[in-house]
């Protein structure tokens, strides 16, 4: 991993994260979040409870959980175990805190992982856990999709 400082902001809410186990991939912006960063998407906020946000799923739900994983459900995904690297599919992490969802990170193809922090950047971490703490609490979802 490339060596980069940790901002202050990232330190504070991230302890796990070190300048050995990330490094930043796009400068900080708050034009998306990481739900809408784990479909692909760098210019909306997307969040299934709010009504100002942008929402292409048909599946709307008052449990924003539920509502998360119905949508990647529609785009087929299908619940796993681990968060193993698995040849052929594309994973990705929902964490869960005391307050419900907290936050989504995406697989990449080397089996790192991809997060957007809120409106601060996005990074590539190398596991679940550097992420995990008060802040996003623990990833507890799993899903994966066949990659054709």
């Amino acid at each position: 991993m490339n060596k980069l400082a940790l901002s202050g902001k990232i330190r504070q809410n991230f302890p796990n994260l070190t300048n050995q186990n990330h490094f930043i991939t796009s400068p900080q912006t708050d034009n998306y979040n990481c739900i809408a960063w784990s479909f692909g998407v760098d210019n909306k906020w997307l969040d299934p409870t709010t009504p100002d946000s942008y929402w292409p799923f048909e599946t709307v739900s008052t449990d924003p959980l539920e509502a998360l994983v119905t949508a990647y459900q529609e785009k087929g995904y299908e619940k796993c175990d681990n968060p193993d690297l698995e040849a052929g599919y594309s994973k990705v992490a929902i964490y869960v805190g005391s307050e419900g969802l907290r936050h989504v990170a995406v697989q990449l193809e080397s089996g790192n992982w991809t997060s957007k922090l809120g409106g601060l950047e996005d990074i590539q971490h190398e596991t679940l856990g550097d992420l995990e703490g008060k802040k996003y609490g623990k990833a507890q979802i799993l899903l994966k999709k066949r990659i054709t």
